[in-house]
């Protein structure tokens, strides 16, 4: 197993164990139809929000193992979980996880789903102005989860911490910031999963920052999209621009791209619930 130097990330983990200690890792009343996933709740400086719900999920063996585990974050950790707090159904993130292990798919990951902000969930989500939002906070949204988030969860959980084990994935609006997050933090994250981005919001934005971006070698994309996003122009709209950004990442040394068009799919838990366990294979 590789082993990795936590010395030098000494002074960062030590606040956050003192944070940890004041946070405290709170459980759920009834973890989701007996997935392991806990929930705590840390504060948003970035953003100015007094604290924020955290999902945390823990792949089967962990307790009583000493394995570390590469990391997903996911954004609207409300519907990742639990029937009861999600919007319009569940993604069934941590029922699927359990089963990959157990047919021996995969030996697991950890996953960190990120409540959205409710009525600032665009504007959380947007790094830049237009569309359905004139107030972007995007860059203060992956800020707090470079910088405050993701050391809490190095310093608590046994985490593969390096950008070749950390991922990022959302839906939406969330795939325009997971998008976002893998251009603007590429020495944190080595795996991004787009479901149905609606990258053709801010779309000259979202083409002009990817010219400049620093991919390294390595990173993993999985893209999808289904046939029937949205209502009006909007779903040529996902397709048309999911397939533009998917071609231009093609061209770009060493990043590996997946493009899955989901023939009939909408724009909802549901579709993407069914894509999630294959898109988790292929990227980690």
């Amino acid at each position: 197993m590789k082993k990795y130097d936590f010395r030098k990330y000494k002074l960062i983990f030590s606040l956050f164990a003192i944070a940890a200690a004041s946070f405290g890792i709170v459980s759920c009343e009834k973890a989701p139809k007996g997935q392991n996933v806990t929930t705590t709740n840390i504060p948003m400086t970035q953003l100015e929000v007094a604290s924020r719900r955290i999902w945390i999920y823990l792949p089967p063996g962990y307790e009583n193992g000493d394995k570390y585990y590469p990391v997903l974050y996911m954004h609207d950790g409300q519907n990742l979980f639990d029937e009861k707090t999600s919007f319009a159904g569940q993604w069934e993130v941590g029922l699927s996880l359990d089963r990959l292990v157990r047919e021996g798919k995969t030996e697991g990951a950890i996953v960190v789903g990120i409540d959205n902000g409710g009525d600032q969930r665009e504007s959380e989500y947007a790094p830049w102005a237009g569309c359905s939002t004139k107030t972007p906070k995007g860059g203060s949204y992956t800020d707090f989860i470079v910088h405050s988030l993701k050391p809490f969860i190095d310093y608590n959980y046994r985490t593969l911490p390096d950008r070749a084990n950390t991922g990022i994935a959302g839906s939406s609006s969330g795939g325009n910031i997971s998008f976002y997050a893998l251009m603007r933090y590429p020495e944190t994250f080595g795996k991004a999963m787009l479901f149905s981005p609606a990258l053709w919001c801010q779309q000259e934005e979202n083409r002009n920052f990817l010219k400049t971006a620093d991919l390294k070698r390595g990173v993993r994309v999985y893209m999808d999209v289904g046939t029937n996003e949205g209502e009006g122009n909007e779903p040529e709209d996902y397709v048309r621009e999911t397939k533009h950004i998917y071609s231009e990442l093609q061209k770009m040394d060493g990043v590996a791209v997946k493009l899955v068009v989901d023939e009939g799919g909408q724009h909802n838990e549901k579709y993407w619930a069914k894509r999630f366990p294959e898109a988790f294979l292929w990227t980690f």
